[in-house]
């Protein structure tokens, strides 16, 4: 009986990472990317941005008030190589 116990609890650690990670894929399909982990600003041209580090979306960013103003968006080029793939 303690071979079984030995041999479950050295194959748990193996197996729960995966776990995770497949839970937190199906939850972000189910209820969708929440943005908390967002780069620093960035800057090109005359638009100021942060983007979310897991799915690609970003949100303005005003750098006098130093803070996110807007709804989240996805980049055009991103929507281009979508459309173009389809």
């Amino acid at each position: 009986m303690e071979a079984v116990t030995e041999r479950a609890v050295t194959y748990l650690p193996a197996v729960m990472p995966d776990l995770f990670s497949r839970v937190g894929r199906a939850t972000a399909r189910i209820f969708g990317c929440w943005h908390v982990k967002m780069s620093r600003p960035f800057s090109r041209g005359n638009e100021t941005y942060r983007t979310c580090v897991a799915c690609g979306a970003r949100r303005r960013f005003d750098l006098e008030k130093w803070e996110m103003v807007g709804s989240f968006y996805y980049s055009e080029r991103n929507f281009g190589l979508y459309a173009r793939a389809r």
